[in-house]
């Protein structure tokens, strides 16, 4: 079992601790210390405290060497964090985040959609009333018995507006409960933009709390990444809706980098132009994307990702540094939120609450643990209008440090065993994480710890914002 890792990063040294979250910057001679004495090995037998230094080290190597002993004799002794508490009280569950697939079809033929429109290569079909009234009465029948108090449901697809009238008579319906059940309902949409306009705008504008749009920087980029359905350029009438839409606030811009994309920063420039507060930033990455050698070609290779983060992050640091007040610089919201929760300290033991606390529906009501297990039929948990669930027994009492190759990896409290879906898919099985995967997760880390510390030292009012 590995609870420390030190590594490299923007021309210095970090030391960070799995169990008790805690990161040190560290000195190019303590490294050299910690690489010959300490090192990294699961099996490792590290000196206990106390241990006299070599007698071949120099006075400041051996006064160096006794802090180290006693700095990892402390954080080693920091217990493992405790195993994921997830069951429900009689009668009750935890149930918060809804995904409704209210349209598996759409009107744009993006090159990298891991869901091909929506319709996972099927006809495409969109919800229906009938479909989401047995769809409102599940949710609504587990949110009544749920521990949440706020309740998150999220339109998707394909495009979820091309079935808009379906839309309103879901949000309506859920909207007329929060009384009764004293919960708040959030409500977000995630569009490709085209739909984005007339009564469509104003009403999500009115009862929405979050509207993500689909966007991938430079027009030129955009529209051979995410031409209409025949071919069409898309980008301008995105960025029309964008401009025009009668709530700013609620809008966030989502781009997907490619291999063909402009780099992360550039990206990030181009979508700071059109006045929007949220930015998410993405590459296109594994699920689905095993299963068409196609998209092989557009996912960007690894190390050229780090670099671009580690770029982006520089300029970010020393562009928000400049001001007292960050309230009118774009939000990178994966980034931010990476390096908030690192900030945060939190040990996670399971990756999420996929059928536990998340549930997504499909346009034919079957139902599943997340969005990105739809169409996955192993994984289907039941069907609206049937009073049970029954969740795949792969998802079922995951602990990370009971779990190969999790349990020996220094990432583990903070990445949780990672997504399990984006396991399914690329080896099989939802427990089972591709090492290709890891490496990169374990790269980004870094670069998000390396972030964390520039942030601190130069803007942290960013972070409290």
């Amino acid at each position: 079992m590995s609870d420390y890792h030190c590594f490299e990063q923007g021309g210095g040294t970090y030391l960070f601790f799995s169990r008790s979250a805690k990161l040190y910057q560290v000195s190019p001679l303590a490294a050299r210390l910690i690489r010959e004495f300490l090192p990294e090995e699961p099996a490792a037998a590290l000196p206990a405290p106390g241990t006299p230094p070599p007698p071949w080290l120099c006075s400041e190597e051996a006064a160096l060497y006794r802090e180290l002993v006693e700095l990892f004799g402390r954080e080693l002794a920091v217990p493992l964090p405790a195993p994921h508490q997830q069951d429900a009280a009689p009668g009750e569950n935890n149930f918060q985040t809804f995904s409704i697939y209210l349209a598996q079809t759409c009107n744009m033929a993006c090159c990298y959609c891991w869901n091909r429109g929506g319709t996972f290569g099927k006809p495409g079909h969109l919800m229906g009333r009938p479909t989401a009234r047995r769809a409102t009465q599940l949710i609504v029948s587990l949110v009544e018995r749920s521990s949440a108090e706020r309740i998150f449901i999220n339109f998707y697809g394909g495009e979820p507006l091309l079935d808009f009238p379906v839309l309103q008579q879901i949000a309506r319906e859920l909207l007329k409960h929060e009384p009764r059940l004293g919960k708040n309902f959030h409500l977000t949409l995630d569009t490709n933009g085209t739909l984005l306009e007339g009564h469509a705008a104003q009403y999500l504008a009115r009862y929405f709390t979050q509207v993500g749009v689909s966007l991938d920087g430079s027009q030129r980029i955009h529209d051979l990444q995410r031409p209409g359905k025949y071919g069409e350029e898309t980008w301008q009438r995105i960025v029309n809706n964008i401009r025009s839409f009668p709530n700013p606030k609620l809008l966030g811009i989502r781009a997907t980098l490619t291999t063909f994309s402009d780099s992360y920063l550039e990206t990030f420039l181009h979508l700071t132009t059109l006045g929007v507060g949220r930015i998410q930033l993405e590459y296109c990455h594994e699920p689905g994307y095993r299963q068409n050698p196609i998209y092989e070609k557009l996912i960007v290779p690894p190390q050229r990702q780090l670099a671009e983060l580690r770029e982006f992050v520089d300029y970010y640091v020393d562009y928000i540094a400049s001001y007292k007040s960050t309230r009118d610089i774009p939000f990178v919201s994966n980034l931010l939120d990476s390096i908030n929760r690192i900030r945060r300290a939190n040990r996670f033991t399971r990756p999420c609450g996929a059928g536990t606390n998340t549930l997504a529906i499909n346009s034919h009501g079957e139902v599943f643990p997340c969005i990105a297990f739809v169409e996955r039929d192993d994984f289907a948990m039941g069907q609206t209008g049937h009073d049970s669930l029954s969740l795949h027994r792969t998802l079922q009492g995951f602990e990370v440090d009971s779990q190969l190759p999790c349990q020996t990896c220094w990432l583990r409290y903070d990445c949780a065993g990672g997504c399990y879906a984006t396991h399914y898919d690329m080896t099989g099985h939802p427990r089972q994480p591709h090492p290709e995967y890891c490496q990169n997760m374990r790269g980004r880390a870094e670069v998000y710890f390396y972030a964390l510390t520039r942030i601190l030292t130069r803007c942290p009012w960013h972070l409290d914002g």
